[in-house]
């Protein structure tokens, strides 16, 4: 960090060179906001952007149970799934799609779930039961053609 001071309506402005916590570039902000960042026990930010940037990192905190840890790391490995499961909720949630309630194989009201064959094709969807659905996991191909496009 150094100091720069120039006249600015006739003020002294202090401005120094701190280093972004996020993206690490260096940028120039006023000693006193920087006095204020550290007693507020903050860190230095370039932007909103990485600001927040920032503080969803440090609110993430480690999964508490063997199952939050492998969704989180589905949902990192595989982000075309969770795509396709967020747009199939909205369009539920806004009433555009209106999920079937029993499977469409064995025909069982219990635990009935949406099915993606292909999660390029969010509303291309199958509703399946537990035991259907862990079938049509593990066989993709065989259930893939009795998917209905619900094309939102």
């Amino acid at each position: 960090m150094h100091s720069q001071g120039k006249v600015v309506d006739g003020k002294v402005e202090n401005r120094m060179k701190v280093n972004c916590e996020w993206c690490g570039e260096p940028f120039e902000k006023e000693q006193s906001r920087i006095k204020q960042t550290v007693k507020l026990g903050q860190k230095h930010t370039c932007s909103r952007s990485c600001a927040s940037k920032l503080t969803n990192e440090d609110r993430r905190c480690d999964p508490t149970t063997r199952n939050a840890e492998h969704t989180r790391k589905d949902k990192e490995k595989f982000p075309e799934k969770e795509h396709a499961r967020y747009l199939v909720r909205q369009a539920i949630k806004t009433g555009k799609l209106i999920p079937l309630e029993e499977c469409e194989l064995c025909m069982s009201e219990k635990n009935v779930q949406g099915h993606h064959p292909d999660h390029s094709r969010p509303y291309f969807l199958l509703y399946l039961c537990a035991e259907c659905h862990r079938q049509a996991d593990e066989d993709p191909d065989k259930y893939e053609n009795l998917a209905t496009d619900y094309g939102v």
